[in-house]
């Protein structure tokens, strides 16, 4: 036997079904008879009821001028519901992007309202359930773009949930509204650790202008040094032995590229999320610090570069990570 919550789940599946069909995603969409639904409100309701008393009480009296304000009052209300539907009709809403964010931050959409030229919108309201809402006007612009913010938990693509675009101008008396799918999506970058594990593709050593220095090389001499037992006869510097009558043995180096490399594999915590999460502070650390860095991801590497450009690949790569390709 159902509960009452399997019912309620079942019957809010398919109505979500039925507005899909019949309110399509898409990118941009303009409002008409179709996508508009609209009821009397509950001040709306009272003034039925106000108007059917006063209308049996023409009856009863057979008072006319009971009959004319029983009608003009009846009027008034059919007349307030067709302004409050023209209010919406031919509203078109474009999706203009989402701005990446972070998990657990707010999404950012951005959404262009635009009017047609001979008419004027008041009291548009466009809001999420439970989430973030904005009232405008569409007098002087014709056009007009607006910002709502989402809240999001893990990485991955952000997809916008149906928006509800409301109106109760000019009275109250009617309220007329449409969900609008837009077909648009963000990324959502992985939540970075206040302080990421450090030791991620650096060497020790001194930093000079050719490189990460590297002693022991074979490479460039760098000096000498007391001899050492062990030491090879092509590493004595004879010439200073023929100075001094006392060994010595020339010492070399080695240089690596400024280029740091974000590793995967050398990370020592275990879990995807956490990896990712040290990775995205690594990133951003080294992007403010400008410097030049690369990321080797499973079955992904993102040659060094640095500027919002590289960074902005870097954090993607870094969101989408064993993500479906939508």
């Amino acid at each position: 036997m159902l509960s009452g919550a399997d019912v309620a789940n079942a019957l809010r599946a398919q109505l979500d079904g039925w507005l899909r069909q019949r309110l399509p995603s898409a990118r941009e969409t303009t409002l008409n008879q179709r996508k508009i639904f609209i009821v009397p409100s509950n001040t709306a309701l009272g003034l039925v009821g106000v108007i059917a008393l006063l209308f049996l009480l023409g009856i009863n009296f057979q008072n006319s001028l009971v009959y004319i304000i029983s009608f003009w009052l009846l009027a008034l209300l059919l007349l307030n519901i067709f302004y409050t539907w023209r209010n919406l009709a031919g509203l078109t809403l474009t999706a203009m992007g989402v701005e990446p964010c972070f998990a657990g931050e707010k999404a950012v959409l951005e959404v262009e309202l635009s009017r047609p030229v001979k008419q004027t919108k008041y009291a548009l309201e466009l809001a999420w359930k439970g989430e973030d809402q904005v009232q405008v006007d569409l007098i002087s612009a014709q056009t007009l773009r607006v910002k709502l913010s989402h809240s999001t938990e893990g990485r991955g693509y952000f997809k916008p949930p149906r928006l509800q675009v409301s109106t109760r101008y000019p009275t109250g008396l009617a309220v007329a509204w449409s969900y609008v799918y837009l077909d648009v999506q963000g990324l959502v970058y992985p939540a970075p650790v206040e302080k990421a594990f450090q030791p991620i593709g650096q060497s020790h050593g001194v930093t000079t202008d050719d490189g990460l220095e590297i002693a022991g090389g074979t490479s460039d001499f760098s000096g000498v040094r007391d001899y050492q037992h062990g030491d090879g006869p092509k590493r004595i510097h004879w010439a200073k032995f023929a100075q001094t009558g006392k060994l010595y043995t020339k010492t070399f180096v080695d240089y690596a590229s400024h280029d740091l490399w974000l590793d995967w594999d050398e990370l020592p915590m275990p879990g995807i999320e956490v990896r990712l999460s040290h990775l995205c502070r690594k990133v951003l650390d080294f992007h403010q610090e400008q410097r030049q860095y690369g990321l080797k991801l499973p079955g992904k590497v993102i040659a060094p570069g640095k500027g919002e450009a590289h960074k902005a690949r870097c954090l993607q790569a870094l969101a989408l990570f064993g993500v479906a390709s939508e």
